[in-house]
């Protein structure tokens, strides 16, 4: 592992280091969210005032010259932010946000959908959601689906976690999912879509009498029906032919298509009226989806002849067969008619048939049977004419088992307990198969019980309380205290029989306590009371208790009218630390609360939210900004230092240093310490431990992994759409419908004439690009929000308030006679809200590819937005590809020819901020 080196950037809280002698001196720059020094404290105030907000400095902006005399300006604003900073002490906890973000491609279909956001997929393919969440401490995320979890439909561990992928989705797993993502402040995040599952069956011909079933054949002046069913999503369309003729509506007087209204669209009936010598033919039913997400269609066939005949069985076998455990059983099913030929099949009344079961033919067998494979089975005979045939038979399995006793009253009942004089009565109870083999038996201390007048046996009705016994023991004496055995057998023998042991004794409850276990943190020097109370106890009285530190005796004493015993300790020290223990005694025995008493600090929390935590990412090694907060600071002694372990994924070997902590840490102040000289590409495992003078505390870890950030400092970026997450491009949850990535060569065969491009921008049938799909059912005004990834800046100079220029690019196709709007929007870090528009066009712009360049000047990070909006008609596609963005000017010859003439908004975006940047450069020499 190479050597690596660290720097810690903490909140300064207010206090200054250097000279205050009017000269300049150097101040360490606070982290983000904890506000420390002087310039962060009037940024924010500016904040809270409602102006617009002056960005941080980032942490690599290094030090910062500061004088120490103040203008009038400057000092009114830091003192309303005095009175403002008491609002809020959280630091960089937040509540979670969530979105969801799906992968691949969805189907491209003409049919009608709401505006809501759905998600089309073929049965059988992968579906993946990812929920994508911010938020300190790092959220809980799970996903769960419509009518239940998600794990209640399918066996996957990334109900956890942020991609849920589901592989060979099925019919039953489609529904709406939701994403649900918390951490204990504020209320759950939860954002949902709806996913929606394509599939046709294989079609199904039944044949019909119109009177009844009971004839063996279809004979001449009768009418016939063949009914087509299909199961599908979306809903099916059927065909007739006969033979190679495709029967119509109308086209033959002898044949009527319809289909039921109890089953539109489900169903397709075929009615021949009064069979003629041709109706005996093949005929075919062709199901269709029209070949949606390129389902192909399905056809069945079925001949129809003078012959026909619904099936007949029969079972050689008696009902019901009643078997031992551990024997083998066959059953035979024959038939007796049909034409087709029948088809047999075995099913169970419940359940499907045991693995272990062998079929042939008609003939099932069960070796070794066990009581799990008692049930009724049925043998089915179909050759999709009439209605099946069946037949059934039960096998019993003969079984003792799950056998239970109560007695009356009850011992373990504090108010009701077993006394001398009383009348006491055992109840056995047994599940036995067939029940009416059933005995009992009953001994006390091993010897055989009969009844008698004061040791009464007698066994309930079956139908009130099948297999149950009951033993009353009248007039209870101190003899009859013993264990009594209640034996429950089968008449037919070959089972084992089922003892079920009773102990009859004078009622004790040793004491039930509370807190079990209970695990107090506390600094030194303070105060700590330990509470242990009685919850029941039998007798009560007696009741003693004592503490312990360890094997140490603290204290003793007797319990009067309270329910509870302190301990207090007024001031902790090192030998004051450990396991405390209180037992609570009585004769039947003793019930114990422990107390562990620690110094030890409480888990660092790490922050996951940290906005391009890969820095400095040179040719081979990187460096990572590490954050973190810690959790409760205050409920021990102050935290001096962290002991930071980090090694290389798959390594054994720790490398530890210590970070110091000066000053106390607040809650919710965010702590950054710079991990530098990692290997690239290599993952690291990271150890964090909070030291008080009490020792070392709880410890947390994570893994950091190196990821290539898109543009951390923004140079350069180029996307034409090609790869699989689109470049880091996602959709607005907040839109009406989605951009749809898009290639002519894999574009839907009903595409809208007309309208969008016919290639790529350069030229390639195969190449991919962004496209807003206009038809039905989307109306006039709707929108389409795609979102680039959040670029970082340039790191500037600290000495000055210049900002980078970038030259902004994108191509566009607007072609078709109903084209609405292109707008392009500029968001800035920090400013979810405020959207500055950068170049807007509309109308038909000819077959053919355009390109825009705008001119941006970012002040801190930003993200664009593509907003296209749905024309008067359907054919109104809009479509970019080839989106740029690099630093320094556009070229004037580019301004000038290639921009939309009613797009020249983005030349002048940000004219507003130029005061607010005059008034920093002016201030921030003479602070």
């Amino acid at each position: 592992m190479s050597v690596w080196s660290a720097g810690l950037l903490r909140s300064a809280r207010g206090r200054r280091r250097g000279r205050t002698d009017g000269r300049r001196f150097l101040l360490r720059r606070a982290v983000p969210g904890h506000l420390g020094s002087a310039r962060a404290r009037v940024e924010r105030a500016w904040l809270a005032a409602g102006l617009r907000k002056v960005p941080l400095r980032p942490p690599w902006a290094g030090y910062v010259h500061v004088h120490v005399k103040m203008d009038l300006l400057y000092g009114l604003v830091w003192l309303l932010t005095v009175l403002l900073e008491g609002i809020s002490g959280q630091g960089v906890y937040a509540p979670p946000t969530v979105r969801i973000v799906h992968s691949g491609l969805a189907c491209n279909i003409e049919e009608e959908r709401y505006s809501e956001r759905v998600y089309t997929i073929r049965e059988g393919e992968t579906l993946e959601l990812t929920c994508l969440v911010t938020g300190h401490p790092r959220p809980q995320i799970r996903w769960t689906k419509t009518a239940g979890s998600a794990s209640d439909r399918f066996q996957d561990s990334s109900v956890f976690n942020e991609t849920l992928r589901i592989t060979n989705i099925q019919r039953h797993q489609g529904g709406r999912y939701y994403c649900k993502a918390e951490n204990g402040l504020g209320s759950p995040a939860i954002k949902s879509i709806r996913v929606d599952v394509y599939y046709l069956d294989d079609p199904v011909v039944t044949v019909h009498q119109s009177i009844g079933e009971a004839k063996e054949q279809f004979y001449y002046e009768r009418t016939v029906f063949l009914r087509c069913v299909a199961n599908s999503n979306p809903p099916v369309r059927y065909s007739w032919r006969r033979g190679q003729e495709v029967l119509l509506q109308g086209s033959d007087k002898g044949v009527e298509i319809y289909e039921p209204f109890f089953t539109q669209g489900e169903t397709k009936i075929l009615k021949l009226k009064n069979l003629r010598p041709q109706d005996y033919a093949n005929y075919s039913c062709i199901a269709s989806v029209r070949n949606v997400c390129n389902i192909p269609d399905k056809m069945v066939s079925f001949r129809l002849s003078n012959k026909t005949a619904s099936p007949s069985i029969k079972l050689l076998v008696d009902d019901p067969i009643v078997v031992n455990p551990g024997e083998a059983i066959t059953l035979v099913c024959v038939t007796t008619g049909g034409e087709p030929a029948p088809s047999l099949t075995w099913v169970r009344s419940f359940g499907t048939l045991p693995e272990k079961t062998v079929l042939n033919g008609g003939t099932l067998t069960i070796p070794a049977i066990t009581s799990d494979d008692a049930g009724t089975y049925s043998c089915i005979a179909n050759n999709n004419v009439g209605n099946p045939a069946k037949k059934s038979t039960n096998i019993i399995v003969r079984a003792l088992k799950k056998g239970r006793f109560w007695i009356t009253p009850d011992p373990y009942h504090k108010d009701d307990n077993i006394q001398i004089g009383r009348e006491v009565k055992i109840s056995c109870q047994v599940e036995a198969v067939p029940s009416e083999e059933l005995t009992f038996s009953w001994f006390k201390n091993g010897r055989p019980l009969r009844s008698s007048e004061r040791m009464v046996i007698t066994q309930t009705d079956p139908d009130v309380s099948p297999g149950t016994t009951n033993l009353d023991i009248i007039d209870l004496k101190f003899t009859d205290f013993g264990t009594y055995t209640c034996v429950a057998s089968l008449k037919g023998g070959g089972i084992s029989d089922i003892s079920i042991d009773v102990n009859i004794s004078s009622s004790t409850d040793p004491p039930a306590v509370e807190p079990a276990f209970l695990e107090i943190r506390q600094g030194q020097d303070r105060s700590v009371t330990m509470s242990c109370r009685v919850l029941r106890a039998y007798p009560i009285r007696v009741l003693t208790y004592e503490w312990r530190l360890g094997n140490k005796l603290l204290r003793t004493g007797q319990f009067d009218s309270q329910e509870y015993t302190e301990y207090p300790v007024k001031s902790l020290s090192n030998e004051n630390y450990g396991v405390y223990n209180c037992s609570i005694i009585n004769e039947a025995g003793a019930g114990r609360c422990s107390f562990l008493v620690t110094g030890k600090a409480y888990a660092p929390e790490f922050y996951y939210d940290t906005y391009n935590p890969v820095w400095q990412n040179r040719h081979r090694v990187y460096s990572y900004s590490l954050q973190w907060t810690q959790m409760n600071p205050d409920a021990v002694d102050r935290i001096v230092a962290y002991r930071l372990g980090i090694r290389q994924a798959g390594q054994q070997r720790w490398w530890e240093q210590e970070i110091k902590i000066n000053g106390n840490i607040q809650k919710g102040e965010l702590i950054t310490y710079n991990l530098t000289e990692l290997i690239k590409p290599e993952a690291y495992e990271v150890r964090l431990t909070p030291l008080t003078k009490f020792g070392e505390g709880d410890s947390t870890i994570r893994v950091i992994k190196y990821s290539a950030p898109v543009n951390p400092h923004l140079r350069e970026f180029h996307c034409g759409f090609e790869d699989g997450n689109i470049c880091l491009f996602t959709q607005d949850d907040t839109d009406n419908f989605d951009w749809t990535k898009q290639s002519t060569a894999t574009r839907n065969t009903k595409y809208t004439p007309n309208t969008g491009p016919n290639a790529d921008r350069s030229g390639s049938k195969e190449g991919f690009y962004m496209y807003i799909e206009t038809s039905r059912p989307r109306l006039e005004g709707e929108k389409a929000r795609l979102l680039s990834p959040v670029f970082s800046i340039a790191p500037k100079n600290p000495y000055g308030p210049t900002n980078t220029a970038y030259c902004f690019s994108f191509f566009y196709h607007m072609y078709g006679q109903h084209i609405g709007v292109l707008n392009v929007y500029l968001r800035l870090k920090g400013q979810t809200t405020i959207e500055n528009p950068l170049w807007s066009s509309s109308g038909n712009k000819g077959q053919r590819w355009n390109e825009a360049h705008v001119n941006i000047y970012p002040i801190t990070s930003f993200q664009l937005i593509f907003e296209g909006i749905r024309g008067p008609g359907i054919e109104g596609d809009i479509a970019i590809d080839d989106v740029s963005i690099a630093e320094g000017e556009c070229a004037k010859q580019d301004l000038a020819t290639k921009n939309s003439v009613d797009g020249a908004v983005g030349i002048l975006v940000h004219i507003w901020l130029f005061p607010i940047i005059v008034l920093i450069s002016i201030l921030s020499p003479r602070r």
